[in-house]
């Protein structure tokens, strides 16, 4: 009997084994979801929908890669087959929206990555945490600014590409990446035009940033620009005048 005993206890673990060893090289399932976090640093907190539309669940891109980073999927989030079996094994999962080479306004970028592992018979579920990834610029004139100004534009520019260009009036904000722009801007006053460019860089992801311009004194060819509450006086007496 006591020779049984181990025999089958030798065989239970042997059985266990064996389970653990399918499990570990076997093929399990995975789900996905996507949780955006849509809030941005405006001063107070406040809401990429203030600025653009939001995206579905739906819209974003998934990338699965395995161990060695090689791609194994490619596709909208929508498309992901939840009984699709995939080899146990470690995984990232890489989730976006938009891209961060396209800038300009209703361009928002979200992007978020998750490390999973599948397990031989089991489903894994795995939520990936994604958040703005570009810099959202708003441009703003005073009624100073605008009572002595007849015209004038705004563009944001990197490289000599034009990213955003802000006409008169225009309220809508940019989305782009906040590592470097200029913003170069022409502004029409008693039928004379004057040009004036300033660089930015360095500024925050899901960050919204406000660069408010105000006419300097009546009849100075001079205009204060506000951002992050240190203003600059810009003399347009030192750049290009256009007759």
């Amino acid at each position: 009997m006591k020779y049984l005993k181990i025999t089958l206890l030798a065989a239970a673990l042997l059985g266990l084994a064996s389970c653990a060893k399918d499990a570990a090289q076997g093929s399990g399932m995975v789900t996905f979801t996507v949780n955006a976090d849509y809030e941005i640093v405006d001063g107070t907190k406040s809401n990429v929908s203030e600025f653009t539309s939001l995206p579905s669940a739906a819209d974003f891109d998934l990338s699965v890669a395995d161990a060695s980073s090689a791609v194994i999927w490619k596709g909208k989030l929508s498309e992901w087959e939840a009984g699709k079996l995939i080899p146990a094994g470690a995984y990232t999962v890489s989730a976006s929206y938009g891209d961060i080479q396209v800038e300009g306004f209703d361009r928002p970028c979200f992007q978020g990555e998750a490390d999973f592992a599948v397990v031989g018979n089991e489903v894994a579920q795995v939520s990936v945490d994604v958040v703005l990834a570009n810099t959202v610029v708003k441009i703003a004139c005073t009624d100073n600014f605008k009572n002595y100004y007849q015209d004038y534009r705004f563009e944001i520019v990197r490289n000599g590409n034009i990213l955003a260009t802000f006409a008169k009036d225009e309220t809508r904000a940019a989305f782009v990446d906040g590592y470097k722009f200029t913003v170069q801007g022409t502004v029409t006053a008693q039928g004379k035009s004057q040009t004036f460019s300033k660089d930015y860089t360095g500024l925050k992801e899901a960050t919204a940033y406000t660069i408010l311009f105000d006419a300097g004194n009546v009849g100075s060819s001079s205009i204060t620009v506000t951002f992050n509450d240190v203003v600059e006086t810009i003399d347009l007496g030192d750049v290009e005048l256009n007759d």
